[in-house]
């Protein structure tokens, strides 16, 4: 609903069990990925998540929640190159579902190998 042709959106489906509204691009949607060659994926972290992603260097704020029109919690994260990258990206994801739902999320910034 808000993206490039060909993106995957990952949605929830209509219901009350979601997490705030924030935690939405728009509508159900909390992710997308990109198609390639780009491949890179947005989506909603809570705020303290998508500050860690950030630092770490997995992720950059999305311009359009720098502006303050979308979640702020809203970023980039870049597309992975090898399996480790891939694990970053997928426990990101994994973070972006369940805010999405409402449950507490997982921290995974990839500081725990030092990066």
């Amino acid at each position: 609903m808000i993206s490039v042709p060909g993106a995957q959106a990952l949605t929830l489906p209509q219901g009350p069990a979601q997490g705030p509204p924030d935690a939405f691009m728009i509508g159900t949607e909390f992710a997308h990925l990109h198609p390639s060659p780009d491949q890179s994926l947005h989506l909603v972290l809570p705020p303290p998540t998508a500050e860690a992603a950030i630092e770490a260097g997995w992720a950059e704020q999305h311009p359009i929640a720098r502006l303050g029109i979308i979640s702020p919690g809203a970023v980039m994260v870049y597309a992975p190159r090898d399996a480790y990258e891939a694990d970053i990206a997928a426990g990101l994801v994994r973070a972006s579902y369940a805010y999405a739902i409402g449950a507490e999320p997982p921290i995974t910034t990839g500081n725990e190998r030092g990066h």
